[in-house]
């Protein structure tokens, strides 16, 4: 799925091209992907002017007089600008029209959902009103980060994955993040220290601030995913020390980790440094 970086990206280039424009056209591939808590379907925007295009956690909505098409693409949404007429893709979800732009959202897993609701109706949408502190914005503080993190009892990865608490983290980036920082991905909450809570916010700031620098430097289409540049998530070897990457199962997922930089923090866990590279 787009992450906190790409989305921020992906905000930035549909505003360029599509801010102020008319949409002109309006096609649904899959229907399972559109919701509409208003009576009609997404023929409704036909006629009307995008007025903005905002990150609302892990939304892009779509504004118009009246309206507002919010798009969460979860695991494997992608949007594409193009130009009109083109053969649909076999993932094509929904698409938009805007004079002689189109704006396509694909979605090969068909996860991802749409929501049509009227003006800022975020009840409408489930879990869209318990957003978390937007670990970019100055509301993260240090003094707020470790306040969140000594009242939870769960695994840290878990912890920094929950969208309720920080807007947001996604898989990859609470991999990088806890490699900078240096702590296995399944430490309980409760045994981090002060410090170590310290040094994780910075890890937070310090890898999300890059990656977002780094995405909007390689200034890909809004459908690639820039990912090679991260340090452990799906690599085989440590960049620090040279030692095999693992993975460990995280309530379901996979979390990538090196045994070594980030060392077993409890018994009962797989010590991996024992069994070489």
């Amino acid at each position: 799925m787009p992450e906190l970086p790409d989305l921020l990206y992906i905000l930035a280039r549909l505003r360029e091209r599509l801010l102020g424009r008319e949409v002109t056209a309006e096609r649904v591939r899959e229907p399972v992907v559109l919701r509409c808590t208003v009576r009609g379907n997404l023929s409704l925007l036909l006629g009307r002017t995008l007025a903005e295009v905002f990150r609302k956690s892990h939304f892009l909505v779509f504004r118009f007089e009246g309206l507002d098409l919010a798009v969460n693409p979860m695991l494997a949404g992608r949007f594409r600008l193009t130009e009109p007429g083109g053969r649909d893709e076999r993932t094509l979800g929904f698409a938009l029209g805007f004079g002689n732009v189109e704006m396509r959202y694909l979605d090969d897993k068909k996860m991802g959902k749409a929501y049509l609701i009227a003006t800022d109706d975020w009840k409408a949408i489930p879990g869209l009103q318990t957003g978390g502190v937007d670990i970019l914005s100055p509301e993260f503080t240090r003094e707020r980060f470790v306040s969140l993190l000594k009242h939870r009892r769960d695994q840290v990865r878990v912890f920094l994955l929950d969208k309720r608490v920080l807007d947001s983290l996604g898989n990859a980036y609470a991999d990088e993040v806890l490699f900078e920082a240096g702590i296995h991905p399944k430490t309980f909450c409760r045994s981090i220290s002060h410090d170590d809570g310290v040094r994780l916010h910075e890890a937070i700031v310090k890898v999300m601030s890059e990656a977002v620098a780094e995405v909007e430097d390689r200034a890909e289409p809004i459908d690639v995913k820039v990912r090679d540049f991260l340090k452990v998530r799906r690599k085989e070897t440590c960049p620090r020390c040279g030692a095999r990457i693992r993975t460990a199962g995280v309530r379901g997922m996979d979390a990538w980790f090196c045994p070594r930089c980030q060392p077993a923090s409890r018994p009962g866990l797989v010590d991996w440094t024992r069994a070489g590279k």
